[in-house]
């Protein structure tokens, strides 16, 4: 059986400051995370968690600071936990993947200090599979949230090549 790895960073530092209580305790889930002076670095060596679970008492505190205008997952949270939240057990959030772009640019809209977070992310495999190896860049401005992968990449490679007679055939 092959293991598959998404080696993560996010770069610049995003300063403490910048950060809603309830974004960073989502984001020190999803990754890793280190204190970098009064900034903190996201990375996650194998991939960022997709099951999220956090306390509903510091969730409901941490909801004080946010308001749904200016918090995605604030949003979420108030739309879809709604009974958990006012609860003692655990606010399990999955797919948690497919929500931590929409809170790093959260943070990118509110913060006078940041225009841009750059993701990098490498694909790798415990086996030497064809389709466990690539990457995907990401950049994160205040109005748009733009990725490729190395997939989509070899894609448009395919196609101009075909198109300029190089290869007979454009599918990768």
């Amino acid at each position: 059986m092959a293991d598959y790895f998404t080696p993560t960073v996010v770069d610049p530092v995003i300063p403490l400051s910048a950060m809603l209580p309830i974004e960073r305790m989502f984001l020190a889930q999803a990754f890793s995370e280190e204190f970098v002076g009064e900034a903190a670095y996201y990375f996650s060596e194998e991939g960022a968690s997709d099951l999220i679970s956090l306390p509903a008492a510091e969730v409901r505190s941490a909801l004080d600071a946010a308001t749904p205008e200016t918090s995605r997952l604030a949003q979420k949270l108030i739309d879809e936990q709604p009974d958990a939240i006012l609860g003692e057990d655990d606010i399990e959030l999955d797919m948690a993947g497919d929500l931590w772009p929409d809170v790093l640019q959260d943070i990118v809209r509110r913060s006078p200090d940041l225009q841009e977070l750059a993701v990098t992310m490498a694909f790798t495999c415990s086996k030497m599979r064809p389709d466990g190896f690539g990457g995907l860049a990401m950049l994160i401005t205040a109005s748009a949230i733009r990725s490729e992968s190395t997939h989509t990449l070899f894609d448009r490679f395919y196609k101009e090549a075909a198109a300029n007679g190089e290869i007979r055939h454009g599918d990768s």
